[in-house]
């Protein structure tokens, strides 16, 4: 996705200095599409089931398995700490959710791509099964418990909606690889 490393600043010319200054704006989208995704989340809708998927902890989840240098730990850490402000929950619940959750798909990485979709799907399923599965019992412990039927609603929208998320940053990635500038030859 990211351009191999330019030259030294100082073999650079001027120009090739700017469009190298102008091309680090790349390493920043990950995060901007996982904090966009959380946006998303808050749209009201007109349900009287809470019904939202988990869409930035899916595009965080993609990011981590498309782009794992571009997401790390910490950086999902801070998008979790954003949700919890965003949504209103006690800080550090989505964080340390995000955070497990990332090392989680770290940890799974090398398993996806070889076994065909419906296993990749089946590992992110319990990706997401054990982000509800912590997300109770943290915020029972916040002090502010949360009954089983809106977290199992969230992770089968989840389970439902996350190949048009991981489809959306693949394209997002794929479009960002081919407008990256080459800094061989020039």
């Amino acid at each position: 996705m990211i351009a191999p490393p330019p030259p030294p600043a100082l073999l650079m010319t001027p120009q090739e200095r700017r469009r190298w200054l102008l091309s680090t704006w790349r390493y920043a989208v990950p995060a901007l599409v996982s904090l966009l995704m959380l946006l998303l989340m808050v749209a009201p809708l007109p349900l009287s089931v809470p019904a939202m998927p988990q869409l930035g902890l899916m595009a965080v989840l993609a990011w981590a398995l498309l782009q794992p240098v571009l997401m790390p730990p910490w950086l999902a850490f801070f998008v979790g700490a954003f949700a919890d402000l965003l949504f209103g929950l006690p800080l550090g619940v989505n964080a340390t959710a995000f955070t497990l959750a990332t090392g989680g798909m770290r940890l799974l990485a090398p398993l996806f791509g070889r076994n065909g979709l419906m296993f990749d799907w089946l590992l992110v399923c319990l990706l997401l099964f054990l982000f509800a599965a912590l997300i109770g019992p943290l915020m029972a412990l916040a002090g502010r418990p949360v009954p089983l039927l809106p977290l199992v609603l969230q992770w089968l929208t989840s389970i439902l909606s996350w190949p048009l998320v991981a489809r959306a940053c693949a394209a997002i990635q794929r479009r960002l690889a081919a407008t990256a500038p080459s800094w061989r030859g020039g």
